[in-house]
């Protein structure tokens, strides 16, 4: 069996149209609502789907778990994760899942495979530089993103879930960790492109492109970059880019993007919140 499971978010019709095209390639979907308003009507006519309202907003780890420490799965199914901004193509799960049977097949311990990354505000297929070919069309690397991981219900048991500490931006880095450090692959194959935007996409300047997302996720970046800077899995140049992330990056935030009040309010908001021990929604 396939399973999906879909983070939504105050979902327009474009996400609607999203789902269609998922449901004709899983055998179910779970859409998972962290809302302030019940949404089920907009998604009543798709197939295959269970849609779960939590009438308030759990964030990506904890609304994953809630539904895959809740219901019944076997260890060999497959389990993928989505943004709702995701679009597939055609066969899209079909070749991932194929992928991910041929590293079986070669003796390969996966934890997850995900697809290589067209960013659409750059105009680049993302391939991370350090990697190590695994097959034609495989290779390890140290992380992958949220969207269209593809995992086995037992590997993701294993290691105990998704970290419900990590609210959002960087739950899945923290994941793909944790499989490297139980032993697994984290792996990307480039047989198959996810077309994937970044927040509200890149803002050149000179040889740097900053990522320019909403105002309000400069808190839980910011909180959760220091939760995770504790963490003994955290591969070290990850760390050291997360002490870049809460010294240099809130400069060239602050100097270069818009709503520069808002974000150094949030900036400063997610270190108490961090120094407070608070979890969860802001």
């Amino acid at each position: 069996m396939i399973y999906a499971f879909v983070t939504i978010y105050n979902p327009n019709k474009f996400v609607t149209d999203n789902m269609i095209a998922l449901s004709s390639q899983v055998d179910k979907i779970y859409l998972l609502d962290n809302s302030n308003t019940n949404c089920s009507a907009q998604f009543s006519s798709i197939k295959n789907t269970e849609y779960i309202f939590f009438c308030k907003n759990l964030g990506l780890s904890a609304a994953f778990n809630r539904v895959l420490k809740e219901k019944t799965f076997n260890d060999d199914d497959f389990i993928i994760f989505f943004d709702q901004d995701s679009h597939i193509s055609d066969e899209h799960i079909n070749i991932l899942c194929k992928e991910y049977k041929k590293l079986e097949d070669r003796g390969f311990a996966l934890g997850c495979l995900g697809p290589v990354y067209f960013n659409t505000s750059s105009g680049i297929v993302e391939i991370p530089k350090q990697k190590k070919q695994l097959t034609e069309h495989s290779y390890s690397v140290k992380s992958i993103i949220t969207s269209s991981m593809l995992t086995r219900y037992k590997i993701l048991k294993d290691i105990d879930f998704w970290n419900e500490e990590i609210f959002l931006d960087m739950a899945d880095w923290d994941v793909c960790w944790r499989f490297i450090a139980s032993k697994k692959l984290c792996c990307m194959t480039d047989a198959v492109t996810l077309n994937h935007t970044l927040g509200n996409g890149e803002k050149k300047i000179g040889l740097l492109r900053v990522r320019e997302g909403s105002p309000f996720r400069e808190y839980y970046q910011t909180r959760d970059c220091l939760y995770l800077l504790k963490k003994n899995y955290v591969p070290f140049k990850f760390k050291i880019r997360f002490m870049l992330m809460i010294t240099v990056r809130p400069i060239l935030h602050f100097l270069f993007l818009p709503n520069k009040r808002k974000r150094l309010f949030y900036i400063k908001q997610g270190i108490h919140d961090y120094r407070n021990g608070i979890h969860g929604c802001l």
